[in-house]
């Protein structure tokens, strides 16, 4: 027990140390939010379901303009998600996603088509 026990003590410590190193930094930017769907009314012909990270693409996500966002960046939308808004990460990028615009997933094309276009103040949180 007493070794289990100063394993974890280590393994802790390291962790603690290792986010000490590269920290979280946040902005707000004022994006154009437009939305879409992982089918292939909003992806055409590349809509696998994967994102361009690697995940499933009918999970929440944004896709951004990896100049502007870096992928990865976790980003608090107002609205987005259940109506209050939460933090979402971005995890995909897009043809028609450049600059200052950021394009939340829906689980639906109709859900996409009812978000529409907004102009939102964003909190962009990234390493």
């Amino acid at each position: 027990m007493k070794k289990l026990l100063s394993t974890l003590i280590l393994i802790g410590t390291l962790a603690v140390s290792m986010g000490a190193d590269r920290p979280w930094k946040s902005k707000y930017v004022l994006l154009t939010v437009t939305a879409y769907c992982p089918n292939s009314c909003c992806c055409g012909d590349s809509a696998d379901g994967i994102t361009a990270t690697g995940r499933n693409a009918y999970r929440p996500g944004v896709a951004v303009d990896p100049e502007i966002i870096p992928l990865g960046a976790h980003l608090d939308i107002p609205i987005y998600g259940d109506m209050r808004g939460w933090w979402t990460l971005a995890d995909d990028v897009g043809g028609r996603v450049k600059g200052n615009t950021i394009d939340v997933r829906m689980k639906t094309h109709e859900e996409a088509v009812q978000w529409g276009r907004k102009r939102l103040r964003v909190r962009v949180w990234s390493r």
